[in-house]
């Protein structure tokens, strides 16, 4: 065989390696996405809306304003919203595929690639009108583009990091704060004190972008800043089980840890593994670090909704990235539920939370607009939809 054709069939062997496997999930996720785009119902979607038209750009702590201006400039933001959690969504699973080449072999990472798109929170988040989508991309684009710094030693690629890392931060603003301590450990353990110095001085200038905009859009409200601290103040003292262990602390636990385990169930076990075997590899330790701080802050403090997982969704797959079979089941599993959820009848407590902490984030949830309300549940005779559902 002639030395070019040789050439050629290796590039295009190349090629195919590269880009095939993150074309196809790619493709998957827009496809998905696309069916099964729902209303603007969920959550703060509406107030979003409000808030753009009414050039406000920002709605409860911490506010979101850079989400809400971003839309705004499109002539219409119901439209914008969507593709832009459509497209956090497909870049996030292509981008996630490429940082599990670091960790596996392509066949393991396109299958975690695959089960990235298939979780069914990130799945429902990239349907609806709010700002979780965007952490589907952003906290593992971060992630990724330390791991290049870090093989390349290309300043670029440092720079690039710390504008996924405030982009990420200023389309929600707590998430953000979830991942500092992975950044500092990054910055501590992997860079001279210098160029850490610089790096922790770009995030501090690129976060300030958004940060100054927000309290300026705040102190033009009624309240003004003094509003942020009095809801910070109201989550800490009157939801949090710090004040003491009632039926709003459980909820709270119960909100992070029934969507948790309903999600990623068939791959915990190899996640632990995972952690503790390889816990001397500095990116098994960052991967911990992204996951550990938000996750006590939602246990002790509040989460609301499942999507609220969507920041360390990632790292929890990328801990048991070497466990393909298991990866594979937490694919298939996820998108039967997402598909295929529907309420389950009963005044059973169990049973209703349930449908209220995991299957109300599903396919029936958006195509019924359904919001159930826990207390609501155990009382009715029917959990069929209805305008009362739409309350918490």
């Amino acid at each position: 065989m002639p030395k070019g054709q040789k050439l050629s069939r290796a590039s295009a062997s190349w090629m195919n390696a590269n880009f095939l496997p993150p074309f196809a999930l790619a493709l998957f996720t827009l496809a998905t996405r696309l069916l099964f785009r729902g209303p603007i119902y969920f959550a703060d979607g509406p107030h979003h809306l409000r808030s753009i038209l009414d050039k406000t750009y920002i709605i409860q702590p911490p506010g979101y304003w850079l989400f809400d201006r971003i839309a705004g400039l499109f002539p219409d933001p119901v439209i914008a919203i969507s593709a832009m959690n459509i497209s956090f969504s497909v870049a996030g699973v292509v981008v996630f595929y490429y940082t599990a080449v670091f960790f596996a072999g392509r066949r393991s990472a396109f299958i975690a690639g695959l089960a990235y798109s298939c979780i069914f929170f990130l799945w429902f988040s990239g349907e609806v009108h709010s700002t979780y989508a965007s952490q589907t991309l952003f906290p593992v684009a971060t992630f990724c583009a330390l791991l290049h710094y870090e093989r390349d030693k290309a300043n670029w690629k440092l720079i690039l990091a710390a504008i996924f890392f405030s982009l990420g931060a200023g389309l929600r603003p707590t998430d953000g704060v979830f991942l500092v301590p992975m950044l500092l450990y990054y910055s501590a353990a992997r860079l001279p004190k210098s160029k850490a110095a610089t790096f922790l001085t770009l995030v501090t200038l690129l976060c300030l972008t958004w940060v100054t905009p927000t309290l300026i859009a705040y102190s033009r409200l009624p309240g003004g800043i003094r509003g942020v601290f009095a809801y910070s103040e109201d989550i800490v003292t009157q939801k949090s089980i710090a004040t003491g262990v009632n039926s709003v602390s459980l909820a709270n636990i119960l909100r992070f840890f029934v969507p948790f385990v309903a999600a990623f169930w068939p791959i915990l076990a190899a996640a632990v593994s995972s952690a503790v075997r390889n816990w001397q590899d500095w990116r098994i330790r960052m991967l911990v670090l992204w996951i550990v701080p938000g996750s006590l802050f939602f246990v002790l403090s509040y989460i609301s909704d499942a999507p609220y997982l969507d920041f360390l969704a990632a790292a929890v797959l990328l801990l048991a990235v070497g466990a393909p079979r298991m990866m594979a089941v937490t694919a298939l599993w996820n998108t039967i539920f997402f598909l295929g959820f529907s309420p389950i009848p009963s005044r059973r407590l169990a049973v209703n939370i349930w449908n209220c902490y995991a299957g109300h984030f599903t396919r029936y949830g958006i195509e019924h607009q359904w919001w159930p309300n826990l207390s609501t549940l155990q009382g009715a005779r029917s959990i069929t939809p209805s305008s009362g559902d739409q309350s918490q």
